[in-house]
């Protein structure tokens, strides 16, 4: 049967396939880590995630998805078959070793297509404060990627304490797993962010969602209509915040759709949502979810294929997008995108599950 979370649903028509790789494209791999200490690959993937977190805030820039840009840590994978599998034209990769009490960052930008380096820089210094020089190096990075791929674009960055913003990114994280023991980290962490920095609105907005994801409809045992409360109080406070948060707004589309049942206003702030942020992949999901529910099939199954082609790698898009390809008699197709999948998700529950979903049909 098909899963029945709260991010999961069914299109019913099919659409025109959408454009190929764009040119303002890119994806950041997890930066290795070259050392065996374990703080130094929560700093990689910290300083992987700042910079992510930031250029999928900028609308002109086609950034990959966080779940399938992370699938690729400590794989030797040929940045060719990345770009094509992301679907970008360029990557950003990087490294960090640390040797006695310095700690070395190299950071190089690579236009996929040919290889070219088209940027890149090594960073030395004195390892005193982690979380200082994470924030330092992830704005030099951005800098030169706002020169190298978008003029004078200005980049977003953190408007908070730099451990609150830490502890929420590694939250994101946990959230991206969709499981239990993950989603009540992730709540844990934001805990601690929020207890550093009470004004923090996409800390809000991550507590909100992660609080209806571990509903015992979803991935987790909080009591349905608790889950409800607690997650529309931290909505709330972040959207009293700031009116504009996309994550906040995405969230209450989830909390509109999935506790008070009201297609309508979901679809509006999820509208609202995605068109302050393209790049937000859990709002695009639900978006698509609304749209069908409001019978708008064509736009739902193109915006599953547009949300897929940012990350392919991500659960409930290419599970939803399975789903509405089989509803539309379109098994081939699905199969196909499926099979696309396995060499990258060896043993995935759901891969499979989907998979099965196929073959029953």
């Amino acid at each position: 049967g098909q899963q029945t979370t709260a991010e999961t649903d069914v299109a019913t028509n099919p659409a025109a396939p959408t454009a190929e790789v764009e040119d303002k494209s890119i994806a950041v791999l997890p930066f290795v880590n070259m050392s065996s200490d374990p703080e130094q690959d929560y700093f990689a993937d910290g300083i992987s995630e700042e910079i992510l977190n930031s250029l999928a805030k900028v609308r002109e820039l086609k950034v990959a998805g966080r779940t399938s840009s992370f699938a690729f840590k400590g794989k030797n994978e040929d940045l060719l078959a990345i770009g094509k599998v992301l679907r970008v034209n360029h990557i950003l990769e990087g490294s960090v070793r640390k040797s006695g009490n310095r700690i070395r960052i190299t950071a190089q930008l690579i236009k996929v297509d040919d290889g070219f380096h088209m940027w890149s820089e090594t960073y030395d210094r004195e390892l005193n404060d982690i979380f200082v020089i994470q924030d330092e190096i992830s704005a030099a990075i951005l800098a030169q990627l706002k020169t190298q791929l978008l003029g004078e674009q200005q980049l977003e960055t953190a408007k908070t304490d730099a451990r609150a913003y830490e502890l929420y990114l590694l939250a994101k994280q946990r959230i991206y797993e969709r499981n239990q023991a993950s989603l009540e980290m992730a709540i844990k962490l934001v805990g601690d962010a929020l207890e550093i920095d009470d004004t923090y609105a996409p800390a809000y907005a991550q507590l909100g969602i992660a609080k209806m994801l571990v509903s015992d409809r979803n991935y987790g045992t909080l009591p349905h209509e608790l889950a409800g409360e607690q997650a529309k109080q931290a909505l709330d406070t972040a959207l009293q915040l700031d009116a504009q948060n996309a994550e906040a707004l995405a969230g209450m589309g989830l909390y509109y759709r999935s506790f008070e049942l009201d297609h309508e206003k979901a679809l509006d702030v999820l509208r609202r949502s995605t068109a302050i942020n393209p790049n937000l992949i859990n709002a695009n999901t639900w978006l698509s979810t609304e749209l069908e529910a409001a019978g708008e099939l064509r736009a739902s199954l193109q915006l599953l294929e547009q949300t897929f082609k940012r990350d392919p790698l991500h659960p409930p898009t290419f599970s939803n997008l399975q789903q509405a390809y089989v509803a539309s008699g379109q098994n081939e197709k699905a199969q196909q995108m499926l099979d696309g999948l396995r060499a990258y998700l060896p043993g995935d529950g759901i891969l499979y599950s989907d998979l099965g979903q196929v073959a029953l049909m």
